[in-house]
């Protein structure tokens, strides 16, 4: 005989913990990177949408030399990255109180209504964060269009991060959508390997663990379209030292993306912590989408923000971009192309928070599993005369070392 669920929020308790365990699951990419500590917002009694708490990042510093350090003490500049609270999602069903009142009759619910609402929850979820991830990494390799994920391609994209000082912790990323995961698996087929990785290809069609990558499969990785932008390009007016806007001369009406990457003459990365100039241009990418006005790109925005020497150790190019210095857009104008990724777990941070709990209601209950909040509340609605329960989420997402993450166009 089953047992009764003895009182309303004793069931309000159970479901929002099971549908914060299914969210957790189901959201691949999420479970793969950095969730902000419940330190920042546990004193918090509930946030609301639009809210924002800051992150820092690490301070660096520079090696001096010599015992006199009278002139070499450095000030410790953190840098702070805003994480804006400012999307809630949810789902809502109708919900008798007989459908929970049993522990068999919460089971059988769950299973037919919590786990599919929780796994569309948890698409739509992922698939607004990799937008953002496509639209705040700047670091690209391969050749666009490309179809072909080889170990090179893949070595390329360890490369630039190791260059960028990624962690070396064994926490690398790849994800691919299904064809770029086929072209991987068919690349590598007769490559020397773990039997245990081979087996993997082999018997299940994915790779496990190759290049220095976790590789993960992904088929809500987004398409990016670039902006209309074609023809010559150049900085307008050199920008001032820490600015992340700048203004370009470009051609008629033609548009510039959120999402589009593109690299400046002359303008190169340097070393994050030695500041010795490489020999690979800085790659930034646009932050909003700009039209130009009479050729005119007025305040494109951009990242990462422009750090010359000047600005010590927030260096991150060799120099300030130089008025009429050729700007050059990564891909074709107008054209398509899915942005795979390779990411260390570090380059971003997803918090989901507590919600405010409103008195009077029916059933509430919140509960936090794996760093993800769900808030569950269940009432009456006179106009309709049903019973309606809603299943909460609010959460925000930066991207805390972009460096640290690279977009592979295919």
């Amino acid at each position: 005989m089953p047992n009764n669920i003895q009182t309303v929020k004793a069931a309000g308790t159970i479901i929002s913990k099971m549908a914060a365990k299914m969210l957790a699951d189901n959201m691949q990419f999420i479970k793969s990177i950095d969730k902000e500590s419940d330190e920042s917002f546990s004193q918090v009694n509930g946030y609301n949408p639009g809210d924002t708490i800051n992150i820092n990042k690490p301070a660096r510093f520079k090696m001096n030399s010599g015992a006199d350090i009278t002139a070499q003490i450095q000030d410790v500049v953190e840098e702070k990255v805003p994480l804006v609270l400012n999307r809630q999602r949810n789902v809502a069903v109708n919900l008798s109180s007989a459908e929970i009142a049993t522990d068999l009759g919460l089971k059988s619910w769950a299973k037919r209504i919590l786990e599919p609402a929780m796994s569309g929850l948890a698409q739509g979820i992922e698939s607004e964060v990799l937008q953002d991830v496509k639209n705040s990494v700047y670091n690209t390799t391969g050749t666009p269009g490309s179809t072909l994920y080889d170990t090179d391609l893949m070595l390329s994209n360890r490369e630039k991060l190791m260059k960028n000082l990624v962690p070396s912790d064994n926490e690398l990323k790849a994800l691919l959508e299904s064809s770029a995961m086929r072209s991987a698996v068919n690349a590598r087929k007769g490559l020397f390997q773990s039997s245990e990785e081979i087996s993997k290809q082999y018997k299940r069609g994915y790779m496990g663990e190759s290049d220095g990558y976790t590789f993960l499969e992904n088929n809500l990785l987004p398409v990016h379209t670039r902006g209309t932008a074609t023809g010559a390009i150049t900085v307008t007016g050199a920008p001032t030292e820490g600015a992340s806007t700048i203004n370009l001369t470009g051609t008629g009406t033609q548009t510039l993306v959120v999402g589009d990457v593109f690299t400046i003459a002359n303008v190169f990365q340097v070393h994050p912590i030695t500041k010795v100039v490489t020999n690979q241009l800085q790659q930034f990418v646009v932050r909003a989408n700009n039209t130009a006005a009479a050729g005119a790109y007025t305040a494109v925005q951009v990242s990462p923000a422009f750090y010359s020497a000047t600005s010590l150790t927030l260096q991150n190019i060799s120099a300030l971009p130089a008025p009429g210095a050729a700007v050059t857009l990564v891909g074709a104008a107008s054209t398509g192309y899915t942005n795979n990724v390779t990411f260390h777990k570090s380059a971003f941070r997803f918090a989901s928070v507590p919600l405010v709990k409103p008195d009077g209601l029916d059933m509430i209950a919140q509960e936090t599993v794996d760093g993800i909040t769900v808030r569950v509340i269940r009432d009456y609605l006179p106009l309709t005369d049903k019973m309606v329960m809603r299943l909460d989420v609010l959460y925000g997402f930066a991207a805390v070392r972009p460096e640290w993450a690279t977009r592979i166009f295919s």
